[in-house]
């Protein structure tokens, strides 16, 4: 019977994670495939099972029991939580699960570079009162995603960025913590003094512009008195739409936004239904851009196309723009696109001339219902 290099069955079972990523539940398919990769033979068994523990997916307090006693309390199988690299944790709400792994596997995950919570997972994966310190232990995770969370308070939100020392890319959809007092201001302030963390180079930033606009607003003005002020280069900023939703970026986000505007090299932001001033003050503050999408989920209008011939004449330094992506997509389903939408483009292909747009490579258009 032939062998084959272990080079080459290594370098097969290394590619399990990328063809089962386009699958429907790709964890599942990447679970069972390597499992099946596992009792092929023994000579691949370590690459198995270092591509398994590449990923640690904690969504029951049943798996989160087998992990710390199969696992975390076994001398033997210990040693795999050195090949892991992403963590996501996701507790349903309703289930009754206490156990602080933020505690409990500090110093035993040395080289995760990724953390996702998911719904009720703080609450559950943070309960205990020195899990704040214990994060930091986390010292090379670099991205940290957050979906629907709730926080005890503000300052624990904070303290969870600010305690991880390598954070550099931010992924927040709909956080929530208790409602900031009616008049922002104080409470803007406190807590928000010049600290060196986070340094965030990639911030993707998703919220509820009708029910969580303070919220927003609340972190937006902390975060820009932190290092991310002049660190961050990516800033996806994009109002969590319903269909009523008629709110732009500026609104939701408030105007500490324009404190990131001088070093950002690529910005991806809501335009709202009607003509935002601010947004286009916060266009002339891009000194340093070089890809551009705007996305306006409001239903087709015809100066639409005019808008956006505005805000991409704000920028200061058009020259060095290399791709603009234009995404308009109308609330009205149910209505189909006619020609008359588009009426009033024209100007704004006018407006990229190629003196003042020379470095452009490439505008992409996604036009919708």
């Amino acid at each position: 019977m032939p062998v084959f290099p272990m080079e080459l069955t290594d370098e097969i079972i290394a590619w399990v994670l990328v063809v089962c990523t386009h699958k429907w539940n790709k964890v599942t398919h990447q679970n069972q495939t390597l499992l099946s990769c596992c009792l092929v033979c023994r000579a691949w068994l370590p690459a198995s099972r270092h591509q398994l523990f590449q990923t640690l997916h904690i969504d029951t307090p049943e798996r989160y029991d087998l992990l710390v006693s199969a696992v975390l309390h076994s001398e033997k199988m210990r040693i795999h939580l050195l090949s892991v690299r992403t963590v996501a944790l996701s507790i349903n709400s309703g289930t009754p699960f206490r156990r602080p792994f933020v505690l409990e596997f500090a110093g035993h995950l040395p080289n995760v570079n990724s953390m996702t919570f998911f719904s009720q997972s703080v609450k559950a994966f943070l309960s205990h009162p020195t899990s704040g310190m214990a994060i930091s232990r986390f010292a090379f995770v670099q991205s940290l995603s957050i979906f629907h969370c709730e926080f005890p308070s503000f300052g624990a939100f904070r303290r969870t960025l600010t305690s991880l020392p390598s954070l550099n890319n931010l992924r927040l959809k709909c956080p929530s913590w208790p409602d900031p007092a009616a008049d922002l201001s104080p409470s803007l302030s406190h807590g928000a003094s010049t600290v060196c963390r986070p340094a965030l180079l990639v911030l993707d930033v998703e919220w509820d512009p009708q029910r969580d606009r303070d919220r927003a607003q609340q972190f937006i003005a902390w975060l820009s008195k932190t290092a991310t002020s002049s660190s961050l280069l990516y800033l996806h900023a994009i109002g969590d739409s319903t269909p009523l939703d008629k709110i732009g970026c500026m609104p939701t986000f408030g105007p500490s936004v324009f404190r990131f505007g001088q070093v950002l090299q690529r910005l991806e932001i809501g335009v709202g239904e009607s003509h935002d001033l601010e947004l286009e003050q916060f266009f002339c503050t891009l000194a340093s851009l070089r890809v551009l999408r705007l996305r306006s989920e409001c239903a087709i209008q015809p100066d639409t196309w005019v808008k956006i011939e505005t805000l991409v004449h704000s920028l200061p330094r058009p020259k060095q723009l290399v791709e603009v992506n234009i995404d308009v997509q109308s609330r009205y389903y149910d209505l189909p696109l006619e020609l008359s939408h588009f009426d009033g483009l024209e100007a704004l292909d006018a407006a990229l001339q190629p003196e003042l747009f020379k470095e452009l490579q490439a505008v992409n258009f996604h036009v919708g219902p």
